[in-house]
């Protein structure tokens, strides 16, 4: 009983949450890095939130998810938004967004963070990097 009585709760809250889905529509777009907060360490198979702050275009843009690369120890980040398409999205690139990246490191060693910060005059890409070392 509980089951349903949440699923229809669920449900009303997503109806009345949404807007008309027939005039908007998203673009994904990855956002540059603005800062880390990065921890000294990590304990081997223990979650760690590291802090990563970016910076929001417009008030239509949203967090979506971290574009997240693995390659042996190096991780590679960058922030992906959705931007509602809407005519009345406001500039603002001065609000600071902080989201959580949860990392679980399942070997001893050290990780090599590498979170993109944007592209350089000559189109290279620029990245903040940190080395992080596991502790059992």
């Amino acid at each position: 009983m509980k089951k349903i009585i949440l699923l229809f709760v669920l449900g009303f809250v997503l109806n009345s949450c949404s807007t008309d889905t027939n005039d908007s529509s998203y673009q994904f777009y990855l956002l540059p890095v603005s800062a880390v907060q990065m921890p000294e360490t990590f304990s081997m198979n223990n979650v760690t939130n590291i802090v990563v702050k970016y910076k929001r275009p417009t008030s239509c843009h949203f967090f979506s998810d971290f574009n997240y690369k693995s390659e042996g120890f190096t991780r590679t980040i960058a922030i992906e938004c959705a931007k509602i398409m809407q005519d009345n999205c406001q500039p603002d690139n001065e609000t600071e967004v902080a989201v959580n990246l949860p990392f679980k490191p399942t070997e001893a060693g050290t990780y090599h963070f590498k979170f993109w910060k944007g592209t350089n005059s000559q189109g290279i890409d620029e990245f903040f990097e940190y080395d992080v070392s596991v502790n059992y």
